[in-house]
């Protein structure tokens, strides 16, 4: 059997063509994703699902090619669609399912404002409900767009992006999304998968918009052969009939299904843009006083998100290039320096709090990012470049340490993903340094679409689940 896998991601869209019998990706394919305007943290949904069907559009012929050249093979057909999709973030769409606003991101800044009696729109949530609220969270999110006029008079309710994708594929104009995107949302009890109405409401937030959550499995469709006709052109569905599309799925989750083989003695360290060090568990503790996320199918992910990854290290690099280009008049390419400097630098006393896109929780004085421990011994650009390496180390494992023990207890190594871990040997030293525990890299690249490609074989072909 063949599955696609669909990634939206904040920086990038990824498409893999997954061939689930062998195992691995028979292809993947990419685009660049942005946003609308530079220092907007806003992106076009319709543009997206543009891409994507670009992606879609390559994949199936290479599908046809690839089974063209495997004639014995009888499982050669796409037994359904799966998407992951960055979370927290929300657009509105109207009656026809079309969307009316950008796609608010989960980098949305908005519920830090100032609101009332001196609480963050957030802040006020977070009281008024009982519930926690970060700023970037759908309902935190709705509700600054409410009390400030913003939302648009045709919106009909508001969904994540990869739910929106998944209408578009399909032409459907239902507003239902799955528990892990709900929860990412805010407002949603975790236990049961529902949005808690009455305490949002009671709060003032107009609950009208909120979208249905995905039930119990109940929904299996079949396969469709590969020499079907698939015109991207013809009707408002994409994807044909005979394909089911399972509703998208939060990428946190979807990389640690696509990146861990064994999920019961791994811990999960991504970095992309942002960074989150994950734990999957059977058993729910609400007293952990974490990120507490639902697993795709039953059990639940121990998260610790920061809003600090591959940017940081990114904007670090980016100071020395400038730095040498004011200074030399020449541009250069600051990586490859920078690891070679401080590889012979294992360790430094210089200590970096390198938060410099700040925290989903609101920081107290003192806590900001910053330099400290700096003398003349250590004034050096590779213990600038490993404090700051070790730093977003100390960061993940500040995370971690708050899981209760006994979601941590049995963890024998890291399996890590993301491009700003893959590719960033520091950081993979330090990280293996500050947690005590090997750190090793799935052979699947792509884990998130990787993952949505492969909760197809868990949810189609292995057990019903309900999908578009």
């Amino acid at each position: 059997m063949i599955s696609l896998g669909i990634d939206i991601g904040t920086t990038s869209i990824c498409a893999v063509l997954y061939d689930l019998t062998e195992d691995k990706i028979i292809r993947s394919v990419s685009a660049p994703n942005s946003f609308v305007n530079t220092g907007s943290y806003l992106q076009d949904p319709d543009r997206i699902v543009s891409v994507v069907k670009e992606l879609y559009k390559e994949l199936m012929m290479e599908l046809k090619l690839w089974t063209g050249e495997r004639e014995t093979r009888k499982d050669a057909v796409l037994a359904g669609v799966g998407i992951s999709s960055q979370m927290h973030g929300i657009l509105y769409t109207d009656s026809m399912g079309k969307a009316v606003t950008p796609l608010y991101t989960w980098k949305n800044e908005d519920g830090n404002k100032e609101y009332r009696d001196g609480l963050t729109y957030a802040r006020y949530l977070a009281k008024e409900t009982g519930l926690p609220f970060y700023t970037g969270y759908g309902s935190v999110t709705h509700f600054y767009l409410q009390e400030t006029g913003q939302i648009p008079d045709n919106a009909a309710a508001f969904v994540g992006i990869g739910d929106y994708l998944a209408m578009q594929l399909t032409g459907s104009r239902k507003a239902v999304v799955h528990k892990t995107t709900a929860v990412s949302f805010g407002g949603c009890d975790l236990e049961e998968g529902r949005f808690e109405l009455e305490k949002l409401l009671a709060a003032g937030v107009d609950i009208s918009y909120y979208p249905a959550v995905a039930g119990a499995k109940d929904l299996t469709a079949g396969s469709v052969n590969v020499e079907s006709e698939m015109d991207l052109t013809g009707g408002d569905r994409v994807v044909p009939e005979s394909v089911p599309v399972l509703y998208a799925v939060g990428d946190n989750q979807a990389s640690f299904l696509g990146a861990v083989r064994d999920q019961e003695h791994a811990v999960s360290i991504n970095v992309g843009t942002g960074s989150q060090v994950s734990v999957y568990s059977k058993d729910f503790y609400p007293e952990a006083g974490t990120d507490i996320r639902p697993w795709i199918e039953d059990g639940y992910l121990y998260v610790g998100a920061s809003l600090n990854g591959g940017k940081v290290y990114e904007r670090l690099a980016a100071f020395f290039e400038e730095v040498c280009e004011k200074f030399t008049g020449q541009k250069i390419d600051a990586y490859k320096a920078m690891e070679r400097l401080a590889m012979e630098e294992k360790e430094t006393k210089l200590r970096a709090v390198p938060t410099l896109y700040g925290s989903r929780k609101e920081m107290e004085p003192g806590q900001e990012a910053g330099i400290y421990g700096l003398n003349p011994d250590n004034f050096h650009p590779e213990d600038f470049i490993r404090s700051f390496t070790a730093g977003m180390a100390h960061e993940l494992f500040s995370l971690y340490s708050t899981f209760p023990d006994m979601v941590c207890a049995g963890k024998t190594q890291i399996v890590a993903s993301g491009n700003g871990i893959r590719k960033n040997t520091l950081l993979r030293e330090d990280v293996e340094r500050v947690f005590g525990l090997p750190v090793i890299f799935t052979d699947r690249e792509e884990e998130a679409a990787s993952g949505a490609a492969l909760y197809v074989r868990r949810a189609v072909i292995e057990g019903g689940a309900e999908c578009r």
